[in-house]
């Protein structure tokens, strides 16, 4: 519970920093756009060196390390598990982030929300459990702390849950299941006595959902998903590529590139590269008649490719739903459907399940996040849909694949 009233207030005071940065950013380059070009390198940059000097343990999204420290035993693994769960290293991880969102990175708070979250349950367990040496085992702190972080990042419990017992501990939850489910409520219930009850994306209006929307929810699922797997398996190809690359300057030069390759690509394509994807979000499902193009959903996938390769921290769940919602968007227009703000849900629910093969966490928290429970039934169908497909195109996630690097 310590822990949990901690990781709450934390992930609320990171997400306003989070938006501040990311509103700042987008006032700026509406302003000065073509200053973006020197500001965004310098940005990711600093963002990069602050990771580089300070702990490597802190870059990407977070998730991986989390799952990492899960799988270590604790002991011989001890001192490895303190490097990926440390406050030193969630503290470079906010201020690494900030840097990239102001840059205007096209990343996510909720992977590093995790992380945060799960290193404050480390810290604090550690030091209860000369108390509690059974109930405390590391395991059941990282697990608790990840569900915590996720229900604090997105105000929805339930999809930390599901996270937890899907991503985390699918094998092992039994055995701390009301710590996990404590550490959910604590953290929830702080957020929302700091922010509010708020919904995440709030209440998109969907027309009478019918079986009719079937064969949509199959189709805006099966591309969706496809989409998120191919982007994981892109990101993972890449990551790994910067990982075998040696040399400080080398690394240091090459993010620069990437900053400048990503505002041009700002300028180029759409001023919806930068940032989350949360304002692309809101637009198509609050603004009449607003139809993503397909410069909208292919910068949803270039940006956050060169934003996660910059070396900086920043995670890929708010990007992945973007992604997620410009197909849905684009899908809906190509096929005339009525229920276009349904197809943009499935779209978000299809992207993130691709990219995560977690296909309850992904339904769970687009329903948690808009409260439309009238269309559960073509969420899970389209969540199971692109979870098929995705496993076609590679059976493990972009996580899975990042956590071995970091088990190796």
């Amino acid at each position: 519970m310590v822990a949990a009233l901690i990781a709450g207030t934390a992930a609320v005071l990171y997400a306003e920093g989070f938006r501040y940065a990311a509103n700042l950013s987008a006032h700026w380059f509406q302003k000065f756009p073509y200053w973006f070009l020197v500001f965004t390198p310098f940005c990711f940059l600093v963002g990069f060196w602050i990771v580089h000097f300070f702990s490597s343990e802190a870059s990407g999204s977070g998730i991986p390390q989390v799952m990492a420290a899960n799988e270590m035993d604790h002991g011989a693994d001890t001192p490895k598990i303190h490097a990926l769960l440390s406050l030193k290293t969630a503290l470079v991880k906010v201020i690494s982030s900030l840097f990239c969102i102001l840059g205007g990175g096209a990343i996510g708070r909720e992977g590093p929300t995790i992380q945060i979250a799960a290193s404050i349950f480390h810290f604090v367990g550690k030091r209860f459990q000369r108390f509690w040496p059974q109930k405390l085992n590391h395991h059941a702190l990282i697990v608790s702390g990840g569900a915590a972080g996720i229900s604090a990042a997105f105000n929805t419990p339930l999809g930390g849950i599901v996270y937890a017992i899907e991503e985390l501990a699918s094998e092992h939850f039994n055995h701390f299941r009301m710590t996990v489910i404590l550490a959910v409520i604590v953290a929830g219930l702080v957020a929302q006595a700091i922010s509010g009850p708020y919904l995440y994306l709030g209440f998109p209006f969907l027309r009478g959902v019918t079986i009719a929307i079937i064969p949509s929810a199959l189709l805006v699922g099966a591309v969706a998903g496809l989409g998120g797997a191919f982007f994981g398996k892109v990101l993972f190809a890449l990551a790994r590529w910067r990982r075998g690359i040696s040399g400080f300057w080398r690394l240091s030069f090459i993010t620069l590139g990437l900053g400048f390759a990503f505002a041009v690509l700002s300028l180029v394509l759409t001023r919806t590269t930068m940032g989350p994807g949360t304002a692309l979000m809101e637009e198509l499902l609050f603004r009449k008649g607003a139809v993503a193009d397909f410069a909208e959903v292919g910068a949803r996938f270039l940006g956050p490719l060169v934003s996660y390769l910059s070396g900086a921290a920043g995670g890929i769940f708010a990007p992945s739903l973007a992604a997620g919602a410009a197909i849905g968007s684009k899908l809906a227009f190509l096929v005339g459907s009525e229920h276009a703000n349904l197809l943009v849900l499935l779209g978000m629910i299809g992207f993130l399940t691709g990219v995560t093969r977690a296909p309850l966490t992904a339904f769970v928290l687009v329903l948690e996040m808009t409260d439309r429970h009238s269309a559960i039934f073509p969420m899970m169908l389209s969540a199971l849909t692109a979870y098929g497909l995705a496993r076609l195109v590679d059976s493990r996630s972009f996580y899975e694949h990042m956590k071995e690097l970091y088990l190796k």
